[in-house]
């Protein structure tokens, strides 16, 4: 909870900057960590990619992806938007595994960790309430956001503006991958009701909230759009509430909720790590390969209407 405050606090400025968010997390410890500015016709946002080391150089690589339009829509509005969760609990994640580590808990294996950084970015029409923007087009931003380092990549996301999940809490969504809808394992269930203390919550997805949103169709927001950019197996982490919330709106950020969260995060890299969490059943990933062919289709743009 004290990593997840302090990322508020330091979040919560019309200043910040991803070099200000780099300096803090260096200060627990061994920490890889790059910044890119990317600057562009008005649009501004810098870029963050977190290497967090792990113990066993061969194990797979878990991706943690604070996904959000921006921190702050100024000046539309000002303070700390409810879009900026994503990138809230990625950083305090990376912040108490860097603690971890200086105590003798390092990671089992490597965690890449990415997000970005937007005080100024606008907002959209939404149905049924208005959303961040990102500040530049989807496609681009997860270029910067996805990693093929990532075996299996956790998307963390404020998802307050629906009707699908009347909860306060967090969700998880099903597994997508390379087009495909797949089961939440039943461990990574586990490890949220553990991390809760509540029996899990998941978030319902149509084959449209997994396509790119250069498409121009509905989705429930972009928690699924790193699925555009990778093979590796992606699951949605939503930040969730009872009614529903616009992203620009303010006072929003739950610290509880978040902790949950960051600590969700945190055990599923462990497990990952140690090779004892697998996103995706492979046998039946091969079947339905073989009965059914690549779905990688709809990663894509797909086909103009006629």
């Amino acid at each position: 909870m004290q990593h997840v405050s302090s990322m508020i606090d330091l979040l919560s400025s019309a200043y910040v900057t991803g070099e200000d968010v780099a300096a803090h997390l260096r200060s627990f410890g061994e920490c890889r960590v790059e910044v890119t500015r990317l600057e562009r016709d008005g649009a501004c946002t810098d870029f963050l990619a977190i290497e967090i080391p792990g113990l066993d150089a061969q194990a797979p690589r878990l991706g943690i992806v604070g996904r959000l339009g921006g921190i702050g829509a100024r000046p539309a509005v000002s303070g700390l938007v409810s879009d900026s969760d994503g990138a809230v609990v990625a950083l305090a994640a990376a912040a108490k595994m860097l603690g971890m580590a200086q105590r003798g808990d390092a990671m089992p294996g490597a965690v890449h960790i990415h997000t970005h950084i937007c005080p100024r970015a606008g907002t959209r029409p939404h149905h049924p309430v208005p959303m961040m923007r990102s500040p530049f087009p989807m496609r681009e931003m997860m270029a910067h956001e996805v990693s093929p380092r990532m075996d299996a990549i956790l998307s963390v996301d404020t998802t307050r503006g629906n009707r699908l999940v009347n909860h306060r809490g967090v969700a998880l969504t099903p597994v997508a991958k390379e087009g495909w809808l797949l089961p939440i394992p039943d461990l990574l269930l586990d490890v949220m009701s553990w991390v809760s203390g509540e029996l899990p919550v998941t978030l319902p997805l149509t084959t449209q909230d997994i396509t790119p949103y250069e498409n121009g169709l509905p989705h429930v927001n972009s928690i699924m759009q790193p699925a555009i950019a990778t093979s590796a197996p992606v699951v949605g982490v939503a930040l969730t509430a009872q009614t529903t919330v616009p992203g620009c709106a303010t006072g929003v950020t739950n610290a509880w909720d978040a902790d949950v969260a960051m600590r969700f995060c945190i055990e599923t890299a462990k497990l990952f790590g140690q090779r004892t969490l697998s996103f995706v059943n492979e046998e039946h990933w091969g079947q339905l390969q073989a009965r059914y062919g690549s779905l990688a289709h709809l990663q894509g743009v797909g086909r103009e209407p006629a």
